[in-house]
């Protein structure tokens, strides 16, 4: 036991000597965003766009990109019950986004997520899930996306 406390301060002590920092946790890119502009109006690009605003108009960085964002959402029922009711839904929410810098397109890409979920009988508390569930898959595709821009 004594071996493992040993150890497990080793570690601890080597991760904070090294200066360990996660890379989608901080806000220290080598990377603006000038301009986000998205393609159809709706809830999820709000949300999105909320997101991404942290890493935009920084004057200090030395890349600047402007992204073009479609986001398109996709609800359908995967499984029926005997009485051909809804029992089981999946939700995918696609983001194609554009890449330009110093207007000359330098990359697009297509991230997608999908999540499935059961019916509930109490329609107010399914609402109340699905907003949480595509809060969450908004959450995911934002941090797909800022690590897709570190890679640029």
């Amino acid at each position: 036991m004594r071996k493992y406390n040993n150890l497990l301060l080793a570690m601890f002590i080597f991760l904070v000597s090294c200066n360990y920092k996660p890379i989608l946790s901080s806000t220290e890119t080598s990377f603006s965003i000038n301009k986000i502009e998205f393609l159809k109006k709706n809830k999820i690009n709000s949300k999105l766009k909320n997101q991404l605003s942290i890493y935009q108009k920084n004057k200090n960085k030395s890349n600047f990109y402007d992204l073009i964002i479609d986001v398109s959402k996709n609800k359908k029922v995967s499984l029926r019950d005997a009485a051909g009711d809804p029992k089981m839904f999946i939700v995918t929410i696609s983001v194609s986004i554009d890449i330009s810098k110093n207007n000359n397109s330098i990359g697009n890409k297509i991230f997608f997520e999908n999540f499935s979920y059961n019916n509930y009988k109490n329609k107010f508390d399914l609402n109340l899930h699905e907003k949480t569930i595509e809060n969450n898959i908004i959450n995911k595709l934002a941090e797909k996306i800022i690590s897709y821009l570190h890679s640029v």
